[in-house]
């Protein structure tokens, strides 16, 4: 199932994109979070989002997977980032 996925990572950076399913929503995600770390963080701040990220991909994977599934948005929010999935038909 198509997807449009929103991320955000206070106050850093946000995106969106079309994906073609949870997989590719948390490739796009774990991409985007290796680039802040890289680039606009210094390496506590860049562990500190890790953690973050963690959290919110292992709900992406749960929760986030079963309500797009049922055709529902699933929002969640770990810290300073947050996620918006949102089914496309």
């Amino acid at each position: 199932m198509a997807l449009w996925m929103s991320w955000k990572v206070w106050p850093i950076a946000s995106a969106g994109e079309d994906v073609g399913d949870i997989e590719g929503a948390v490739h796009a995600f774990d991409v985007s979070v290796r680039r802040i770390q890289e680039r606009a963080m210094t390496p506590e701040e860049a562990v500190a989002l890790g953690d973050q990220a963690r959290t919110i991909r292992e709900q992406m994977l749960s929760d986030g997977r079963a309500a797009v599934e049922r055709g529902q948005r699933w929002t969640a929010q770990a810290g300073e980032v947050d996620v918006t999935l949102i089914p496309r038909s």
